[in-house]
């Protein structure tokens, strides 16, 4: 018995291999559309957020770039909120706007965007 794909079939898994291999690249193309690299970098920052009732949390950081910064918290942060950075207690704080937090192992992986203080951040 011979169990050789027609010429149909071959043809349609050709042209699947095509359209996966197409899709996967227009994937990376669209999911990293930043205009900087991002480098890694280790410590901890303080990340302040909320105007009430301040919240204050040591995170990890990740990796930074010149228009922001991917932080690992143990709390997460909601989306667009503003945040005050700071490297210690005293230090001078720089503002960042929350772009996404998903969940990361057993932490929640922050991206933030820096921002200048008079886009709307209050604290």
């Amino acid at each position: 018995m011979n169990m050789k794909p027609s010429g149909q079939a071959a043809a349609r898994s050709n042209h699947t291999g095509v359209f996966v291999r197409y899709a996967q690249s227009l994937y990376q193309l669209l999911s990293n559309r930043r205009k900087f690299e991002r480098a890694p970098v280790t410590g901890t920052i303080l990340a302040t957020y909320g105007s009430a009732v301040p919240t204050t949390l040591t995170c990890s950081c990740v990796d930074m770039s010149p228009s922001g910064i991917a932080i690992d918290s143990l709390e997460p942060i909601e989306p667009n909120t503003f945040v005050a950075l700071r490297s210690d207690e005293r230090g001078p704080k720089r503002w960042a706007r929350v772009r996404y937090c998903r969940p990361h192992d057993v932490v929640h992986r922050i991206g933030l965007e820096f921002i200048a203080q008079d886009e709307g951040a209050e604290m």
